[in-house]
C-alpha cells in the first residue's frame, strides 16, 4: 500500500501484489467452502453462539474482514487517484500531440515536417 502513496507506481510490483491477492482470495474461498460443508455436517451456524471457542474465532475473523474492507476502500481511493492522474496526463499529451516541434543546432524551434507517410513494398 505504501507504493500507492508515491507519485509513481511500479507496475511490476503492483502486478505481483495483485496476483498474490488473487491467490489468497482463491485460498480463502476454498477454506470457506470447506467451513460451510462442515457447518452443514455438524449442524452448526455462524456465529456459533453455543460454542465459545468457535464464537471467539468467528469474531476474530469478522474483525479482520472489516479491517480488510477498510483497507481495500483506501487502496481503491489511491488507485482511482492514480488512474485520474494518468487519464489527465494522457488527455494533455493527446492535446499537445498535434503540436510537434524540433530544435535545430542553434536551439531555435522548428516545426516538424508534416505530410503523409507511404509504405510501398514491391
Amino acid at each position: 500500500m505504501s507504493q500507492l502513496g508515491r507519485p509513481q507506481i511500479n507496475p511490476v510490483s503492483l502486478q505481483i501484489i495483485s496476483d498474490t491477492k488473487s491467490r489468497l482470495l482463491s485460498t480463502l474461498g476454498y477454506y470457506d467452502e470447506i467451513r460451510t460443508k462442515e457447518e452443514r455436517r455438524l449442524g452448526l451456524v455462524a456465529p456459533y453462539e453455543g460454542h465459545a471457542a468457535f464464537s471467539r474465532t468467528w469474531k476474530s475473523i469478522i474483525e479482520r474482514v472489516a479491517s480488510s474492507n477498510a483497507l481495500n476502500e483506501h487502496i481503491a481511493t489511491l488507485l482511482n487517484m492514480h488512474l485520474k492522474k494518468n487519464n489527465d496526463l494522457k488527455k494533455m499529451m493527446n492535446q499537445v500531440g498535434g503540436i510537434s516541434a524540433t530544435y535545430g543546432q542553434d536551439g531555435t524551434s522548428r516545426d516538424a515536417a508534416s505530410g503523409k507517410i507511404y509504405n510501398i513494398s514491391i
